[in-house]
């Protein structure tokens, strides 16, 4: 009697165990199955990308169709990399706003510059573009220059350089002397000096502009027996140095105060032998009485 209890107990509690198991079996099944259908689908967003490969050294100017060259892709939002451009007007609007004060005129229109190999459907980052001009990754002594002029040098010694008193951000006057023979002067000229260049700007003496310098602010000083002075000129002054200096002039710089605004009509009379027989107020006499 008791044996036959003992079995029926067995069985019951075997029973009892199916019935765990399978509700167990029933429950992670349908929690599976449900995870699986409740996914969320992945965030994207846009980022520009090369519809074709794009040489280093690529330059586009303000208002050139870029379309040819750049289209818009979805990414997922968690590959999107840092810097990417979300649309081809972002990039349109740096060509624009760059290398000009707000684009005064048709010649200074803003251009942009690849700075690396750009390869087909890489997505487009602001590193991969440079305001700076072609093949420049940096900003160099040109930098240093205004508009509509240029850095031109010039070589002088110690006493025609105002014995290193001149430094970066000065002014200077030129003066030329005409020592005689020169090639395409009329016979009759006589050797003289004269001022032919006033209130040209210093830049840098001794070398080139320091790179992250403005205009003039550089703070190199002239070394005590002479130098180079790296001044700025217009067009027409720097073919006026550059031929004084090819044809044999001999040339000076001098100092102006710096308290002096510069003189609007500047004249002087060219200084000859003859002057200092004629023109000085104790001049020089042919036949001195003795």
């Amino acid at each position: 009697m008791i044996q036959r209890e003992n079995g029926r107990q067995l069985v019951i509690i075997g029973v009892i165990v199916i019935i765990v198991v399978l509700l167990l079996f029933f429950i992670l099944s349908s929690r599976g199955g449900g995870g699986s259908g409740t996914t969320a689908p992945q965030k994207t967003t846009p980022v520009v990308v090369a519809l074709q490969t794009i040489p280093q050294g690529t330059s586009f100017r303000a208002g050139q169709p870029l379309t040819t060259y750049f289209g818009v892709k979805q990414f997922p939002a968690t590959l999107v990399p840092f810097g990417a451009y979300s649309s081809v007007k972002q990039i349109a609007s740096v060509a624009t706003s760059a290398g000009c004060v707000r684009n005064i005129t048709a010649a200074c229109a803003g251009t942009i510059t690849t700075t690396q190999t750009i390869y087909q459907s890489v997505p487009i980052v602001s590193g991969m573009f440079s305001t700076l001009g072609q093949y420049r990754q940096a900003q160099g002594p040109s930098f240093a220059i205004p508009l509509g002029y240029v850095g031109i040098a010039i070589s002088l010694s110690d006493v025609n350089s105002v014995l290193g008193s001149i430094t970066a951000g000065d002014a200077v006057d030129l003066i030329a002397s005409y020592t005689g023979g020169g090639q395409g002067v009329p016979t009759t000229a006589p050797p003289q000096t004269q001022y032919v260049l006033n209130n040209l700007k210093v830049i840098s003496v001794g070398g080139p502009p320091a790179a992250s310098a403005a205009s003039g602010t550089a703070s190199t000083a002239a070394p005590v027996g002479g130098g180079t002075l790296l001044v700025l000129a217009k067009l027409q002054e720097a073919l006026v140095i550059q031929h004084l200096k090819d044809f044999g002039w001999q040339l000076s710089a001098v100092l102006p105060s710096a308290k002096e605004p510069s003189i609007p009509h500047f004249r002087t009379l060219p200084v000859t032998n003859r002057w200092l027989f004629v023109k000085m107020s104790n001049p020089f006499r042919t036949n001195p009485g003795y």
